[in-house]
């Protein structure tokens, strides 16, 4: 996505707290039974939601069906990449009914049309278990395993070049105490460490390397938070993450955001709005988008200092969503259920 600066004449006074206009919201389907979708794409002219069982594509200002794929044979979607390749969406299917499989298959879909344009097999013996243990984003296949028995060896983290499946680079973590590991970014490649239990508590890090894997800065949760939510968002030298406080009834008064800059690893600041539940964050043009309050607003943050610059009420219910954006529009997915809406396109400016 184009990450340059938004003028701050894009937000003007008038649009504050005002309605998303709604373009359209897909038929409620409780075909999937409840299981959150695993990726969202959308561009000017298209949006493709991700199911285990498949990817479908719709026009993005109507809602009209444009494509739908299916992975080969008994295959499953395992991971999709969050980003596009060359206006590809990539997808990574495999026989979830096997944890030994040897290969798994990469296949690169046209984002318009829903062609192949690539597909290649890899080799599963680098990639440890799947999906747990493994990403994908920024034309690199990233991994914190050894193979699908990495809980028996030391975790060891690499980056596989996407297309070719050869390895960037390998950075081996040496720490003695260190528990589990596992990569929540692959461009840029952030890791989640646990390390073994000082006095009476696990200690939780961040690790964002280099684009060389060299060591690039370690992240801790600031004072009176235990660990790091899942979901980062990256825009400039801020990056923005989840932060879980160590006092569970805090959870009860609304989910917060840490910023942190990834050339120092300084904390820079931290949002918590009033009651907001369910956050899902991603940079877009320059800023912070934050949808919460189950899908039902979104803030626009400066990422520079944390600042609301801008409000919209979104119409419908979702609970742990996914959020993509693309110029004026923006779509929210989550699982179709009872009391939730499966995806949502709204024109926010």
């Amino acid at each position: 996505m184009d990450e340059d600066r938004t003028p701050e004449s894009a937000w003007r006074h008038s649009w504050w707290r005002r309605s998303a206009r709604s373009l359209w919201r897909s038929a409620d389907d409780h075909a999937d039974g409840g299981l959150k979708p695993l990726g969202l794409w959308l561009t000017a002219d298209t949006v493709v939601i991700a199911h285990a069982d498949r990817l479908q594509a719709f026009r993005a200002t109507t809602g009209e069906p444009l494509w739908t794929w299916r992975p080969p044979g008994r295959q499953t979607v395992a991971l999709v990449s969050p980003d596009l390749d060359d206006g590809a969406v990539v997808v990574l299917h495999c026989d979830d009914g096997r944890r030994d499989a040897k290969r798994v298959g990469l296949t690169w879909l046209a984002v318009d049309t829903g062609e192949v344009v690539r597909r290649r097999k890899q080799d599963a013996a680098l990639l440890g278990h799947i999906p747990a243990k493994v990403t994908l984003g920024g034309g690199l296949l990233a991994t914190a395993g050894e193979s699908w028995k990495d809980w028996e060896t030391r975790p060891v983290m690499r980056a596989l070049d996407l297309r070719t499946g050869e390895i960037r680079w390998k950075h081996d973590l040496t720490d003695p105490g260190l528990e589990s590991v596992s990569v929540i970014s692959a461009q840029p490649f952030v890791a989640t460490l646990r390390t073994r239990a000082r006095r009476t508590r696990a200690e939780h890090r961040l690790l964002v390397l280099d684009d060389d894997g060299t060591d690039g800065v370690t992240l801790a949760p600031p004072d009176g938070y235990e660990r790091f939510g899942e979901r980062i968002a990256v825009t400039g030298d801020v990056l923005v993450v989840g932060l879980v406080p160590r006092d569970r009834t805090e959870l009860d008064r609304g989910n917060r955001l840490g910023a942190y800059s990834l050339s120092t690893g300084a904390f820079l600041w931290e949002w918590h709005g009033e009651e907001t539940y369910q956050d899902t964050h991603l940079a877009h043009q320059g800023r912070l988008l934050v949808v919460h309050e189950y899908g039902g607003r979104l803030s626009v943050l400066d990422p520079a200092d944390g600042r609301t610059v801008a409000r919209r009420k979104l119409r419908g219910t979702a609970f742990e969503s996914l959020v993509a954006a693309s110029g004026d529009l923006v779509a929210v997915a989550c699982e179709a259920g009872d009391y939730s809406h499966g995806l949502r396109v709204f024109r926010w400016r």
